[in-house]
């Protein structure tokens, strides 16, 4: 038996899926240059879960983009630093027009 918790739970993260996956999905698309949509899956399932986990922070920051953003590029990151993909790296640590503290810690 789902405790109302349980329930609320699985409804906020439905919500996040249904609103921000194809944007995550894109993102992600368009940082990694990956053609394999099952890790493209996979890494927006893993920001959107992320973003659930940490949903009290998520709900109280005003700029839910930046968080979401932050978020997306820290995947992003771990993703192409393990498959050893320096070029990547280094092309987008030049261009994004973010602080790269946010993404490397």
């Amino acid at each position: 038996m789902h405790k109302a918790g349980d329930c609320s739970n699985f409804l906020l993260l439905k919500e996040l899926t249904d609103h921000y996956y194809a944007r995550i999905f894109a993102a992600i698309s368009r940082l990694t240059r990956l053609a394999d949509g099952q890790a493209l899956d996979s890494l927006t399932r893993s920001v959107i879960t992320e973003l659930w986990e940490k949903k009290t922070a998520f709900d109280l920051d005003p700029r839910k983009g930046v968080f979401i953003y932050k978020t997306l590029l820290h995947h992003v990151f771990a993703h192409l630093k393990n498959k050893g993909d320096e070029k990547r790296l280094e092309y987008l640590r030049a261009n994004l027009p973010i602080n790269p503290e946010f993404y490397l810690s």
